[in-house]
């Protein structure tokens, strides 16, 4: 995202403003496990506010935009993921270079965990893929893909009485493992099965506007 230049009158220009990426200009990213290894570290290391997401939130986070679509543009859903209110960018990625960087990283993964979710047969997202060792998880990893989740639900609801049962039993099985705090060996494991078999059935259900609001048609058709 090319940066735009601020002025001011006592010091002529100012630091370039970043601002949130425009998808549909971006196209198709590549996006590999050394991508998502690459980003788990980034968000493990110090600088980041206190409230940013760790890679389980932030995979939690992308699915359920994913899975429960609504029109949000990305200056209000990209703020959340390095733990800002408001369109702001966070000063451990406020260089060009480093804020294009992080968004490639992002929207790859966006664009991957959607090539997962619609693939036949569906294949599992890296998180749920079963119990992978994270560097920036700051307590159990099924709760924090589920409080992920849950979070991205908070921009809007609605819609869930147009739901099945079984997708609402999906939520709710979701909602009660983001409170869940284990340290069993293989928790990992069961916890995310259901989580798989709870975003399937959401994804079943999905509205035929799906992803579109979110990642470049052109992308999506290339993929």
């Amino acid at each position: 995202m090319k940066p735009k230049a601020r002025y001011t009158t006592r010091y002529g220009q100012a630091a370039p403003q970043l601002l949130p990426p425009d998808l549909q200009s971006l196209g198709l990213l590549a996006f590999t496990e050394q991508d998502f290894t690459a980003l788990d570290a980034w968000l493990a290391e110090d600088g980041w506010p206190a409230e940013h997401m760790d890679a389980a939130m932030l995979e939690g986070y992308l699915v359920a935009l994913l899975a429960w679509p609504i029109q949000l543009s990305p200056g209000a859903w990209l703020p959340a993921i390095w733990g800002i209110r408001g369109w702001k960018v966070a000063a451990k990625i406020a260089t060009p270079e480093q804020y294009n960087r992080f968004l490639a990283l992002v929207i790859g993964l966006l664009q991957e965990l959607e090539r997962r979710l619609t693939a036949t047969p569906r294949a599992p997202t890296f998180v749920l893929a079963g119990d992978r060792a994270l560097l920036s998880t700051r307590y159990f990893a099924g709760a924090a893909w589920a409080t992920g989740f849950v979070s991205a639900l908070e921009f809007n609801a609605t819609g869930l009485g147009s739901r099945s049962a079984l997708s609402r039993t999906a939520l709710e099985n979701i909602f009660a493992i983001a409170s869940l705090r284990t340290k069993e060996s293989n928790a990992m494991t069961r916890v995310a099965a259901g989580l798989r078999t709870s975003v399937s059935t959401l994804m079943d259900e999905r509205p035929a506007r799906g992803a579109g609001t979110l990642i470049a048609r052109g992308a999506l058709a290339a993929a």
